[in-house]
């Protein structure tokens, strides 16, 4: 039986459905790995002072605030929002957000948790290159390509995995 090519209509339909459902965890997640890896922010120490659940069940909703300490002796400390994983009583490296609002940690355990998302995006990523050799040619790919997906799609994988564990400790 003799396959059937798709439509250059509904291989760019495709193609953009795939990227908009990829990029958006990545772009999403980015602010929150910049703040990590110390690329913008101010940095300091949090201490977690208050996680408060709102709503019950699925709804439910943990907020918690604590307490930021800028290493800049100069600037005031002041109460700022918290990620909802944090415990009473942490205490953590962090950075401030630029608006002042919200702290994120900077440890180890706030870089592998910033990089759950944009790591997502990208394992969603990994095999549009195959889906493209299909949608358009209607060819298998080379065993190289098949390869170098397979190894991204694993180290991106164990990137989710370590940031979903970490976050969770």
């Amino acid at each position: 039986m003799p396959q059937r090519r798709s439509s250059p209509a509904g291989a760019l339909v495709t193609i953009v459905v795939w990227l908009a459902v990829a990029l958006l965890p990545l772009l999403y997640g980015l602010s929150d790995a910049r703040l990590a890896f110390g690329l913008t922010g101010e940095p300091g120490t949090a201490t977690v002072e208050s996680c408060v659940e709102h709503g019950s069940g699925e709804d439910a909703e943990t907020e918690c605030r604590g307490r930021f300490v800028p290493d800049d002796r100069g600037t005031a400390a002041r109460t700022v929002g918290l990620p909802p994983e944090s415990d009473e009583g942490e205490s953590f490296r962090a950075r401030l957000q630029p608006d002042g609002e919200r702290a994120r940690p900077a440890d180890l355990k706030g870089r592998l948790s910033a990089l759950i998302l944009p790591a997502l995006g990208l394992l969603l990523l990994v095999p549009m290159p195959l889906g493209l050799n299909y949608l358009l040619t209607d060819r298998r790919p080379g065993r190289i390509l098949r390869y170098l997906s397979a190894g991204s799609a694993a180290v991106l994988g164990a990137v989710c995995l370590a940031g979903l564990v970490a976050s969770n400790l």
